[in-house]
């Protein structure tokens, strides 16, 4: 038999397999003789190939004139393998491992399976190897691809069978696993080490197809009962198993495949006649006669697994049950550590916030016994425990962290409040930007307060916490927003600070929320028209008490053609916002309401003529509140239009002709001249630090809010911006700190003795021109502002430009690292941080107030880790986890300025460098 009868006769093959199971394309590829790195080739066989699917044809054509070396692809895998190879996704193959994947891609091909055939005794033989290759339709899913390719060897058997020249080996499919490959081994059927000692094998006679969409496993279907009897029995590889512990093999399994999963960890021989089952791990000799059955054979898998273990310390290769399938989990170079795995639990909740009782959940058991079977589960109390133990230890590593930064601190106090619960919230939050010039924000603390909490209460757990991070010197910015807001309480904590906190830079700047200055803003707005609202608030919900009156008020809104046919909502009083869109509407069914009131007499919180009136001037006024918090922006240069809008219109409206408009302006005017007053120099400084702004954002802003008074209030500002200057600059070798001092002026060597009677004369005059020359030389905070501003994009980075000019503004740049961590966007914004925080984890609400501080404060603190594999010395395989640190290396680190030494660049903590390595 030539060589050409074999090749026409594996092309019958595939165009029948492909036919049966619907495949789109299918390969046939020989080895060479020839040797290309110490390794056989294989080529493809065009006149053996058969393509189901004329989308496959440029695939094919890539194939043809290329070759593959052995181990390349899953067909080289399949040629110096025993198994049958199949990979689930050859696009996730690397490019080095297989030249083909840009084509399959391109193609659309996706699970392959490879088998080599064999040339049947007294036919044509030859050194070449043909492997075949069947590319599975697209999107299958895992069973399906399982399933079909249990099919295709099966119906590639038969027609085995049938064939004069080849033959199919009944081996198990074998993953195959390359470098560069991701999840490799999903579609597999077993998992089988290359030592053929442990090769374990499907089982073949007993494969039942399941149904999968389409035709492609009709033909299975059909065939299933006689496929028993096509397949050959494997005595060759039992030989080979049995050759290797000295034994002779049976021959039981010559017409039935032995089927139980414990043969997978034993051998099966047979010594004098008897049949003994022989564990491939210990050695240890079992009764393997069918009759005896199997039971044994399971625990003592178990139990040579776990001795091996606790006597070397090392994982033998077990062999565990997942589906049905037994395959190898652990290689015998890792460990396992159950102390490690509970931490890795507790900072997964913690990250992620899975409840705490995840543990004892039914299927997370059932996923983690099938991964680690020796892992020992415990309860929600050793979660909370291990929760605790990841706080304490990422506490310590941030608190560390803060010490090694020579940096001022901005801190944010957020309050809120919860009458339904009776409990109040605190959460304390640090701003900085570290020596990377990376702005950085972390949770410091997190605490549950009983609802009607004193200032003084309040104040002392602030201290407290500030104190306990060693901070209480070096926070420069206090920001506080409370919900609801409270001017009162506001007020009483920002004197308690003033007086008790000393902060290291000496000044301490406040601020309210931006939108919790509105919000009081807009209550005195209510307050003018309270009865109004509260007849309002009356009807909605007379209207609404029962279906019937709610459909009366909509017709009457469809008959007097209102514009919004919708029923009108009432507000919730806690958000002021909802009050004025209720307001709106209520204007917009004025006319409904007033038709109502005329025809139903039970409607009796009507509102007069001149109610009517007092709500429609209020809404215009309150609507410009509004429109400002719907166009929110966190930028400096819309944030100062919102202040020159405000104040346009409070001198508006303290000239109103309505005395409640009068009333109203007069007292927001005298609140916000409060909150303007303390944020005017932080946020003009902020603008001055911008190099887009500059001083021209400031002088602009000022002119509209103060008018004529603007020259008196920029030079006040240009004050102040000095001073805060000076001392900066005063804590560095500047031209400042470098002018002549007192002593220098005095002619302390002066003798009357001497005949020098010129030498107080001399030194005045000295000291004239260097003064004369120290004023020519300009501060460096002048040089900055007569330099043009920097024509930057809007969403640019500002601390990227100080990062690269802070060696040309050194006073400026530490200026710059402390006031632009001041958190803007948390000022300005009018999004609800704790609520956010809630909503993230709602189940932290019913906890211990000690763990949900540890999960709010762990979540901030644990960095994404980025994995790495390597392997050890020893040759155990590990995971780095390399953790990104809070601070990075900066070649020219900024001094604080009131650091003794100035040069000296701040230590960078090294247990931030360190990785904890995890075993996979």
């Amino acid at each position: 038999m030539n060589q050409a009868a074999v090749i026409a006769e594996i092309a019958d093959i595939l165009e029948e397999t492909c036919h049966a199971h619907n495949l789109p394309i299918a390969l046939t590829w020989v080895s060479s003789n020839s040797l290309k790195n110490n390794k056989r080739t294989l080529n493809i066989v065009n006149s053996a190939c058969y393509v189901n699917d004329l989308g496959m044809q440029g695939f094919l054509n890539a194939c043809i004139g290329h070759h593959l070396e052995e181990g390349q692809g899953v067909a080289g895998k399949a040629l110096k393998s025993t198994h049958h190879c199949s990979v689930s996704n050859v696009c996730l193959l690397d490019v080095a491992d297989y030249p083909f994947v840009d084509d399959a891609r391109s193609s659309g091909l996706r699970a392959a399976l490879a088998i080599k055939l064999m040339i049947k005794q007294g036919f044509y033989r030859s050194n070449v190897d043909f492997v075949v290759e069947f590319f599975l339709p697209a999107n299958l899913e895992a069973l399906e691809e399982k399933t079909l390719m249990d099919g295709i060897s099966a119906t590639l058997r038969k027609c085995c069978e049938n064939s004069k020249n080849v033959r199919a080996p009944g081996y198990s499919v074998q993953p195959v696993h390359l470098s560069g490959s991701l999840n490799l081994n999903q579609m597999s059927l077993e998992r089988n080490h290359e030592d053929s000692s442990e090769a374990s094998f499907s089982d073949w006679n007993n494969f039942k197809p399941v149904a999968v969409s389409g035709s492609s496993l009709r033909h299975c279907e059909q065939e299933v009962g006689e496929q028993n009897a096509a397949v050959e029995p494997v005595q060759d590889v039992d030989n080979q198993l049995a050759a290797l512990n000295g034994s002779q093999p049976t021959n039981d399994n010559a017409k039935r495949r032995r089927i139980s999963k414990v043969w997978t960890a034993f051998d099966k021989v047979r010594e004098n006649g008897s049949v003994w089952a022989i564990c491939r791990v210990c050695k240890k000799r079992y009764p393997g006669e069918s009759k005896k059955g199997t039971s044994n054979l399971h625990k003592h898998m178990r139990k040579c697994f776990r001795d091996r273990v606790r006597d070397t310390g090392q994982q033998p290769s077990p062999f565990v049950d997942r589906s049905n399938l037994m395959s190898s989990m652990i290689g015998s170079n890792c460990m396992f550590n159950q102390e490690r795995s509970r931490m890795d639990i507790a900072r997964m909740v913690i990250k992620h916030g899975y409840p705490l009782n995840i543990v004892e959940h039914e299927f997370f058991e059932i996923f983690v016994s099938n991964l680690q079977p020796m892992f020992e589960f415990y309860s929600q109390d050793t979660v909370e425990v291990d929760v605790l133990a990841v706080y304490k230890e990422e506490k310590e590593k941030l608190s560390k962290s803060l010490d090694n930064l020579s940096r001022l601190f901005s801190l944010t106090i957020d309050l809120q409040s919860y009458e339904d619960k009776k409990v109040t919230y605190c959460c304390l939050t640090l701003h900085f930007i570290d020596d990377g010039w990376e702005q950085k924000k972390k949770i410091l603390a997190f605490k549950k307060l009983a609802y009607n909490c004193y200032t003084g209460n309040l104040y002392e757990v602030i201290r407290i916490v500030l104190r306990e991070w060693n901070i209480d010197k070096n926070v420069q910015f206090i920001s506080t927003k409370l919900i609801p807001p409270n001017e009162q309480v506001v007020g009483e904590l920002k004197s308690k600070l003033s007086d008790e906190v000393l902060p290291h830079s000496g000044d301490l700047f406040y601020t309210s929320s931006h939108a919790q200055v509105l919000s009081l803003l807009v209550q005195d707005g209510f307050g003018e028209i309270r009865r109004v609202l509260y007849k309002i608030r009356q009807s909605i919900e007379y209207f609404n008490a029962t279906p019937i009156q709610r459909q009366n008020f909509c017709e009457v809104i469809k008959r007097l053609k209102v514009q919004d046919s919708t029923m009108i909502s009432q507000d919730v009083p806690t958000r002021w916002e909802t009050t004025v869109l209720m307001l709106e509407r209520a204007l917009e069914l004025r006319d409904v309401f007033t038709h109502q009131g005329q025809v139903d007499d039970d409607y009796t919180v009507k509102l007069s003529t001149q109610e009517w009136e007092m709500a429609t001037v209020m809404c215009e006024c309150l609507k410009v509140f509004h429109k400002s918090i719907c166009n929110f922006s966190t930028s400096l240069d819309v944030y100062f239009e919102n202040i020159c809008q405000i104040y346009k219109n409070l001198h508006k409206w303290e000239k109103s002709e309505h005395m409640f408009i009068k009333s109203m302006a007069n007292r927001m005017k005298v609140k916000f001249d409060e909150y303007w007053s303390e944020n005017s120099l932080t946020f003009g400084i902020l603008a001055v630090l911008d190099p887009r702004y500059k001083y021209d954002l400031v002088e602009y802003g000022y002119e509209q809010i103060y008018n004529s008074d603007a020259e008196l209030h920029l030079w006040r500002f240009r004050h102040d911006l000095k001073r805060v200057y000076s001392k900066y600059a005063s804590g560095s070798n500047s031209l400042e700190s470098s002018a002549p001092t007192t002593a220098d002026m005095s002619c302390s060597s002066y003798n009357l003795n001497s005949g020098d009677k010129l030498c107080g004369f001399k030194q005045w005059q000295k000291h004239k021109y260097d003064s004369n020359m120290g004023d020519s030389q300009k501060s460096e905070l002048d040089q900055y502002l007569e330099e043009p501003s920097v024509n930057l994009a809007m969403d640019s980075d500002i601390l990227g430009w100080w990062r690269a000019n802070a060696l040309k503004f050194p006073t400026l740049g530490k200026m710059a690292r402390d006031f632009l961590a001041v958190p803007i966007s948390a000022i300005l914004s009018k999004s609800n941080f704790i609520d956010e925080i809630m909503k993230t984890n709602p189940a932290i609400s019913g906890l211990n107030p000690e763990i949900v501080e540890a999960l709010v404060c762990g979540q901030d603190w644990l960095e994404s880790p980025k994995r790495r594999l390597t392997r050890s010395e020893d040759g155990v395989l590990e995971m780095e986890w390399n953790q990104t640190p809070l601070h990075h290396h900066h070649p020219n680190p900024l001094p604080h300025p009131h650091s003794s030494d100035h040069n000296q660049a701040a230590p960078i903590n090294s247990e931030e460098h360190q990785s904890s390595r995890v075993l996979t």
